[in-house]
Formats: C-alpha cells, structure tokens, sequence
C-alpha cells in the first residue's frame, strides 16, 4: 500500500500580491525564452528539411558491402548481416551471449517514487488555501530516482543504483567489411528477448534476472533484461563511410545523419522515418513554446487576477479573462515568431503563417468582444 501525507499551507493576500509582482518581472523572461525557443526550432527544423533532402540526393547506394577508398567521407547506405565471432560478455554479471553481435541489458531497481497534488481554494479577503497530497508508491525504475528531494524523505530513502542500462558490442562486430561501433548500433531498435543462465546470488523469472524475490520485491532489489542483435541479422545503415566504419554524415547545410535499422531498408524509407521523427519533435517543441508565451503573459497579468481574489468569485472571473487575453496575444504572437524565422529560408510558407496569425489574432478578438457586455447608452 502506498503512504501517503497530506498538507495544508495558507497564504496571505500580502503574501500572494507580492508573489504575483513577481511575475511581472518574470512574465517577460518567460516570453522571452519563449521567442529565443521557436526561433531555434523553426531553424533546426528549416536545416533537417533541407538536410535530409541533400542526403537522399547524394546517398551512395553500395551493392558490394566493403568500404572503398573512393567512397571515404562519403554518406553510403548498406545493407547486409551483422556477423562477429567474438562472445558478447556482461562482465557487472559475468554472463555470455554467444552468437550475437550486440546485446543491450536493462536494469532496473525496486524504488520509492513521490507523486504530488495540491488544489487551491481562494478565501474571502484575498487569502489562499493549498493542500497538497504526496503519495509514495514502490516502482521499478530503470533510471535511479532522487530520494533527496522528496517532501518526506523518512522511511523513503533509495539507494545507490549499482547497475544501470548499458549497450554491449562484440569486439569484432562487423557489417560486411565495415566495423560496426557502438553509435551505429544504438539506433538499432533490437527485439530479441535473451536470457542467460543466472549468475550467483540472482534468481531466472521468466526472461528476466532478479537479485531478490521476484514475487515479493524490496526495496533496492534489481532486476535485468536482455534484448540482442543476433549473428546473421540483416540490417541497413545510413552513414558516412569512415575509416572502414561509420561515422556520422554532414550535409552541406550542417545537418548531421547516421541512420541504422533493422532489415532491409531502403534509403528512401530511413529518411522518410528521420523526416517524421524530426516533424514531431518540431510540433512538440512549438507546443512548448507557445504554451511558455501564453504562460509568460498570464504571469505579467497575474496582479490584476490577485486583487480581485479578495472576493473569491470575482477573482475567478478576472482570472479567466486574463488568461484569455493571454491566449488572445501568445498563441498569434507564437505564430508570428515562426513565420519569422521561416521567412527567411521559404518565404512563401512564411509569409502564409503570418497571414493565418493575423487571421487568428483577429478572430479570438472579435470573439473576446462579442462575449464582452455592450455599453450602456448615457
């Protein structure tokens, strides 16, 4: 059964007044950074685009799997078994996996994790009640999870976490006549469940080893897993040939490339696959900024919610509005920060953002104004 404690803190009308001037102060940091965050995005995303448009255009596609000198520094896609004659050994539990050319061990270790909440109520005359909930539950963690920093840190103390997750590499893996190395395999995205004998003091559960009881564990017991790349496996890489391995590739523009999957993949699919994954990571770091830009402007706004709150639901209605309007302003200034930094590389994409900026800003105004009363006739 988790434990869990629960606290009630209140605040003072002077006290949260001064805190929420704070925020005028810092409101426009957070803007700030917000700006700086959508500028480099929109840049990073502006040089994947172009970059892996340069890399599919220059790849050289090799029929024999053996680095040539002609070839040196060049981007190659390959496509071959991974072989190594070399036994794979994890030497923190003195096992081997014979026939395979990489092996990746996750450890996890039985820890406590906090979990925090807190609801807010506001009281006449401008006061604050927080009570916050912390709840301490027992996981598996394959990251060691901070003890120090809980809220009630008796009787939930972690441990030091003795084994962690590590990838390893036969000494002689190979792709053909190309040396396979430990970057190129880390993009692999291995399958094959292995499970070796146990070693002393551990206990097999399964495809998994225990140090502990698997069915009853305690805290600081640790368990591990293993998922390898077998001998003979086919699998595609998409990197700059380099000293009779690989290295990552540069593009003109300055984007970086070193792809690797499993199978046959053809070079078309692997940049199709980086172009997805780069438009993801765009969409979620524009969601970030946007929403530190709402944010930032809500915080600069927050004195005025404040002084309302001395009658609590008047305070809640001068909230809401506030942060409307901070919707109103963040989310089309958002739009204009990217359109910005577009403009420069594809102007008529940028130029059509600003258009939708403007059309947005304009409608949550007329929208904000039809929700506003009419004035009264003098």
């Amino acid at each position: 059964m988790p434990d869990i404690y629960t606290e009630t803190v209140s605040r003072g009308f002077f006290s949260r007044l001064f805190g929420s001037i704070f925020g005028i102060l810092l409101g426009p940091v957070l803007i700030l950074v917000a700006v700086a965050l959508l500028w480099w995005n929109e840049g990073r995303a502006v040089q994947a685009i172009v970059g892996l448009n340069a890399a599919a255009s220059s790849t050289v596609e090799l029929q024999d799997i053996n680095p040539t000198p002609g070839n040196e520094g060049k981007l190659v896609h390959v496509v071959g078994p991974a072989t190594a004659k070399a036994t794979v050994v994890d030497s923190d539990l003195a096992v081997n996996f014979p026939d395979s050319v990489a092996v990746a061990r996750k450890a996890e270790m039985y820890q406590w994790k906090e979990k925090k909440e807190s609801s807010t109520s506001n009281n006449l005359g401008g006061s604050q009640t927080t009570t916050t909930t912390y709840t301490y539950s027992e996981v598996w963690s394959d990251k060691a999870i901070d003890s120090s920093q809980f809220a009630h840190q008796e009787a939930h103390a972690n441990p030091e976490m003795p084994l962690h997750s590590q990838l390893y590499l036969a000494s002689d893996a190979k792709l053909g006549g190309f040396t396979l190395d430990s970057a190129t395999v880390t993009e692999l995205d291995l399958g094959q469940s292995v499970t070796p004998d146990a070693p002393g003091g551990w206990t097999k559960n399964g495809d998994q080893l225990f140090k502990g009881d698997p069915a009853s564990p305690k805290i600081g017991d640790l368990r591990v897993s293993y998922l390898a790349l077998p001998t003979g496996a086919t699998i595609s890489v998409l990197a700059a040939q380099s000293q009779g391995g690989f290295a990552p590739f540069t593009t003109p523009n300055g984007y970086t490339i070193q792809l690797a999957a499993m199978g046959n993949r053809p070079t078309a699919v692997m940049i199709a696959n980086k172009r997805h994954s780069e438009s993801i990571l765009t969409w979620i770091l524009r969601g970030v900024g946007t929403a530190a830009m709402v944010i930032g402007f809500a915080m600069f706004l927050g004195p005025i919610s404040t002084i309302a709150s001395v009658v609590p639901f008047l305070g809640g209605l001068v909230r809401g509005a506030a942060f409307f309007v901070s919707i109103v302003i963040g989310v089309p200034l958002s739009l204009v920060v990217i359109a910005l930094a577009w403009i420069g590389h594809r102007p008529l994409i940028g130029s059509g953002i600003l258009v939708l900026a403007a059309a947005l800003f304009y409608g949550l105004w007329r929208l904000h104004a039809s929700r506003s009363p009419a004035p009264k006739p003098a």
